[in-house]
């Protein structure tokens, strides 16, 4: 099996035909083009699909008449109204558009919450394993990373671990849900549990929910700003569109803050920060028409993903040396790679030399320490590149 570059018309929105390596070689610096050709990149977290045609035409509409003003630091008021009402109808959320700040993507909105709420000598709390960026943010403000472990086996964490980490210290919990990278969606127990401890102590939450429209049904995704909880608390939700709607490079993320007057200070940070006045006009149509008629293209990737999750899973599990739990959530597998002897970095630099396959090393520059063991790989991708890639690691893994 060999790719090629496809050029025929597609049959369906996701078929081997709508990924088109020739294409985005040149348009995906993080993933195709960051490896000579001939390599199959599985690493950054984002589809090789075209996102809906809905967004693609009100994008093209917004410039057609050749204007180009300033946008709004707050961005367009429909557009804010709109992520209320999805959060409302779709998660429970009981927020109105002057809780809700935009973002130029999620990763901006995680260091902003930061920055709001942390300082130097604070302690946050955050997952281990999880995605580099919370580490990264703390870090940025002079705060201390406290850990709470993960069972990689399950996916879940233990709610009393984590309040047994809180100290007059703690100044923010960061929740990742689903979970990147094990794809873990915490049941409802879980959260109320968090919610309430969080509460009780005081401490305000970061809720990563960026992937909460990427779950597989029989799960569920309880976000924890809907929660009704004996103590109060306050919880900064972050989603946005680049998982949900293949988007990521629209640089558009939401917070979902606790009130208008939370949602005031977070801003402020933002245009402190300088990072609000980058959201263009032309994202934010785009955002729009996502938001509003993107929900069919959605469930078609999502039906499309949950029979590549298993397909995937299935083929890992095939190789030997290498285990793969079958993930809740997300579009990236964790797969353990313990027992080939090889540690995480050396199974990375293995399979781009050997097999010409780029994956993600579980290292605690990307995932924290509890990632040594594993590799990430993204799968939103056709299911000919994906079998081209897995054909390759067992061959190569034969020789290992």
């Amino acid at each position: 099996m060999t790719l090629q570059d496809v050029r025929r018309p597609p049959g369906s929105l996701f078929d081997d035909a709508r990924v088109r390596p020739d294409v985005l070689r040149d348009r995906s610096p993080m993933r195709w083009g960051a490896h000579p050709p001939g390599v199959i990149p599985l690493t950054a977290a984002e589809p090789d699909f075209p996102g809906p045609q809905e967004v693609r035409d009100a994008i093209v509409l917004a410039v057609a008449d050749g204007y180009f003003p300033y946008a709004s630091p707050a961005g367009l008021g429909e557009l804010r109204e709109t992520f209320a009402d999805v959060a409302r109808a779709r998660h429970g959320i009981r927020a109105d558009a002057d809780c809700v700040v935009l973002t130029p993507g999620t990763a901006s909105a995680l260091w902003g919450v930061v920055h709001l709420l942390c300082g130097g000598g604070d302690e946050c709390i955050l997952l281990d394993p999880v995605d580099l960026l919370f580490g990264q943010a703390i870090d940025a403000v002079g705060a201390r990373r406290v850990y709470c472990p993960v069972d990689k086996r399950t996916g879940q964490l233990d709610p009393e671990r984590l309040a047994s980490l809180i100290t007059p210290r703690t100044a923010l919990i960061c929740l990742c849900n689903p979970h990147n990278p094990l794809g873990t969606v915490l049941p409802e127990e879980t959260v109320r549990a968090i919610a309430e401890t969080a509460g009780a102590h005081r401490v305000p939450v970061l809720s990563d929910e960026v992937w909460n429209e990427i779950v597989y049904p029989p799960a569920e995704h309880v976000s924890m700003a809907s929660l009704d909880t004996r103590h109060s608390r306050r919880v900064f939700t972050v989603t946005g569109l680049s998982k949900t709607f293949a988007l990521p490079g629209l640089r558009m993320g939401c917070v979902i803050a606790p009130n208008a007057r939370e949602a005031h200070a977070l801003q402020l940070t933002f245009q402190r920060l300088g990072a609000t006045y980058s959201l263009t006009p032309f994202a934010q149509a785009g955002a729009l028409a996502a938001l509003r008629h993107g929900w069919p293209w959605r469930d078609d990737f999502l039906a499309h993903l949950r029979e590549t999750r298993d397909h995937c899973v299935a083929r890992l599990n095939a190789i030997p040396g290498m285990s793969c739990r079958r993930p809740d959530g997300t579009f990236v597998l964790f797969p353990d790679i313990s027992a080939t002897g090889l540690d995480s970095r050396a199974m990375t630099q293995f399979l781009l030399a050997e097999a010409g396959v780029a994956v993600v090393a579980g290292t605690r520059e990307w995932f924290g320490p509890a990632a040594e063991g594993n590799i990430r790989l993204s799968y939103a991708t056709s299911r000919r590149v994906l079998d081209e890639a897995f054909d390759r690691i067992e061959v190569a893994m034969a020789r290992l």
